[in-house]
């Protein structure tokens, strides 16, 4: 008789160890699914925050060429990263919105940088984008402001 009580407590122990175990783990999956998810947002946020500079230097004779030297490669590479790893329809097409306001400001600027007004357009989409960007983003990664 001893012998199956002590049998279940082993049975038991062993099913509450591999269950606390696989908790964990899961748990620690999604801290990092969440934490890749932070940094890629933040990634796209700076170098978005980088292009607009650029744009801004030039546009202002602070420096010449910066705009051309951007990395859109590295730019590219967070939004597949935010594609993948992001499900939620809210940030998916906010990433859209930025990358197309991105392109337009380019394309205003380097077609007819003299167009002030045309490049002053542009210039505000895509900080109108960038924040709807980061706050799609936050709501993700932090969950809905209360």
């Amino acid at each position: 008789m001893y012998a199956w009580v002590g049998l279940a407590g082993v049975i038991a122990g062993a099913i509450m160890t591999l269950g606390g175990q696989y908790v964990t783990r899961r748990s620690e999956l999604h801290e990092r699914q969440k934490s890749l998810l932070l940094e890629q947002c933040a990634l796209l946020v700076a170098l978005s925050e980088d292009y607009r500079n650029r744009v801004w230097e030039e546009r202002n004779a602070v420096a010449t060429g910066v705009v051309a030297a951007w990395d859109l490669g590295a730019y590219r590479l967070a939004q597949a990263r935010l594609r993948i790893l992001c499900r939620e329809a809210e940030v998916l097409n906010a990433i859209e919105v930025l990358g197309k306001a991105g392109t337009q400001l380019g394309r205003a600027w380097r077609l007819a940088p003299k167009d002030a007004e045309g490049v002053e357009s542009a210039w505000q989409s895509h900080r109108s984008a960038l924040k709807a960007f980061i706050a799609a983003s936050s709501e993700v990664v932090h969950g809905p402001s209360k």
